[in-house]
């Protein structure tokens, strides 16, 4: 996975160690992690500039002054490095969401980083890769905790228990027992008295068919604050007479569930006060804000026009009906500046690149014949680093054995233990510690090998993973797996060229109806990811099967 590069490349190395830590053994003192630094970045050839160490620092979050002094650094112009190594990941952070930042943050400024134990390197095309599969499961892994906090929240209104967030202008959160062996201290929701009077005055005028706009003026004129301490606005006064919490309900994803909480409103006030409202003003609708969602491109950024190499740029288009479709068209050709290639639908060739990824997640052939050609070179020099590590073994062994049989020869009285001796054990010692020395880099060496070696199936089975779930990953994290996964697509009129971020690139036909754009039959939808074409085929023959 990692592999030498020919120019010299300045590493700071970072170790860390906790309290708990340094009790564990010397394998995870500072000193010994910096020594395994040290000997891979001599494997790798590069620069050592200096050491940051965080010592007696946990990793739960970044607030350590070795890592601080770098992350100042990373954003300077002048910084004095090209690439931070470390022991291992924890060694960095054992916050994932940090872990995550930090690569942002590094692959933003051009700082590559390279982890010893996990043998990532982010200047190698199959650690990126890696990388982005972290980041790609990191997306999966978001989307699942949502899906339990929306789960846990459902289980609570069910019960009849607030879920959460703000509450209703007009009750207060108490004590409610003994805190917990964790330290939490449960609560309980119950009616705030000072504001009771507030909030049964608003209903009573409601129901005696005042308006909004008045209830407001009453309220202030005698100097009452709203929940936020400014003056009473009328869709404030709406959002209150129209909130089921007041007479013991929870309003939750547009169901209704009875509530635990104790009623400030009798239900036949609630009633009459939202019969008032709604008779006065029929039309009047405390509607949220609710923009027009327009279509997220996917591979946006990617893309390159294969006539002149421009930018294919995101488009739309509205119809006679006022319907919506969108394309991605050449940059030169949007300004009229001599390039005019037909725009291409994005909704057919997002969903087209989609599905070639989810064939390709079930055929490990595909995956292997993008990187057969970096593992064919990794297996090429994990034998040469084989050979060359047999050779100096076989030194170091004679020279241990020469050592050995001097050092006999003295002790069984063949040989004076004078000056003579002195200098041939010295120089022979020195020998077995020089070679020593190199064979343990050239193991280093030997194992970088054989991790890149046999990374072909690590990389397959997270790639399937996250392939796999990909359909349960929003839009915008969809794009970002792609930004992930492809360098740039050039398109031309007869076929695409797809360049991975690993191995050989993709070349294959393209059809003149998966270029041309049709205004619709129908509408767009343009968020929802089963409406992004009309079910058709045709427009999936350039991508390989």
């Amino acid at each position: 996975m990692i592999k030498k590069n020919e120019a010299k490349k300045r590493f700071i190395i970072y170790t860390r160690c906790s309290t708990d830590d340094q009790a564990r053994g010397e394998f995870t003192t500072l000193d010994a992690q910096q020594l395994h630094c040290k000997n891979m970045l001599e494997a790798l050839d590069y620069e050592f500039v200096r050491t940051e160490r965080d010592d007696g620092y946990s990793g739960k979050d970044l607030k350590r002054p070795g890592m601080q002094k770098i992350l100042k650094e990373v954003g300077s112009k002048d910084k004095s490095f090209d690439g931070v190594i470390f022991f291992r990941l924890d060694r960095l952070t054992r916050n994932p969401r940090d872990l995550y930042s930090l690569i942002d943050l590094f692959k933003e400024n051009e700082v590559e980083f390279v982890s010893v134990r996990e043998n990532l390197d982010s200047s190698t095309a199959v650690g990126r890769i890696m990388i982005g599969m972290i980041g790609l499961l990191s997306s999966f892994e978001r989307e699942m905790i949502g899906e339990r906090v929306s789960a846990a929240a459902h289980a609570r209104v069910q019960q009849g228990l607030w879920p959460g967030s703000r509450l209703a202008h007009g009750y207060k959160r108490i004590p409610n027992g003994q805190p917990l062996p964790n330290g939490r201290q449960p609560k309980k929701i119950v009616p705030d008295e000072e504001v009771v009077p507030v909030i049964k005055r608003i209903f009573e005028m409601a129901a005696n068919n005042k308006s909004l706009l008045m209830i407001g003026k009453i309220l202030q004129d005698d100097k009452i604050k709203s929940a936020r301490g400014i003056y009473w606005r009328p869709q404030s006064i709406l959002m209150i007479i129209r909130n089921p919490f007041y007479k013991g309900y929870i309003s939750w994803n547009d169901k209704i569930y009875p509530g635990q909480q104790t009623p400030i409103i009798s239900m036949g006030l609630w009633e009459k006060a939202n019969k008032a409202i709604k008779l006065r003003f029929p039309k009047h609708e405390f509607r949220k804000n609710v923009a027009r969602k327009h279509y997220i491109y996917l591979l946006e950024g990617l893309m390159r026009c294969g006539h002149c190499n421009s930018r294919l740029l995101n488009n739309y288009g509205t119809s006679h009906t006022g319907r919506m479709f969108f394309y991605y068209q050449c940059s030169r050709s949007k300004q009229g500046l001599g390039c005019d290639p037909s725009p291409i639908s994005a909704t057919n060739f997002d969903e087209a690149v989609v599905d070639f990824f989810y064939r390709a997640s079930k055929d490990q052939n595909k995956i292997f014949s993008a990187i057969k050609e970096k593992i064919k070179r990794a297996g090429e020099n994990l034998a040469i680093t084989n050979e060359k590590l047999k050779k100096y073994e076989k030194i170091l062994e004679a020279k241990k054995e020469e050592t050995n049989k001097l050092i006999d020869l003295a002790l069984n009285g063949g040989m004076s233990q004078g000056s003579v001796y002195r200098e041939r054990i010295d120089k022979l010692q020195s020998e077995v510690g020089e070679l020593e020395n190199e064979v343990g880099k050239i193991r280093i060496q030997q194992k970088v090998a054989e991790m890149s070696s046999n990374c072909g199936e690590y990389v397959y089975k997270h790639i399937v993973l996250g392939i796999s779930n990909f359909e349960k990953l929003s839009l915008e994290e969809k794009k970002t797996s792609f930004q992930r996964l492809i360098r740039e697509m050039i398109i031309y009129e007869d076929h695409v060229d797809i360049k991975m971020l690993i191995g050989e690139d993709l070349q294959a036909p393209l059809p003149d109806n998966s270029i041309k754009e049709k205004r619709p039959d129908g509408e767009v939808e343009a968020s929802n990811e089963n409406d992004l074409c009309d079910g058709s085929t045709s427009h999936q023959r350039w991508l390989p099967r």
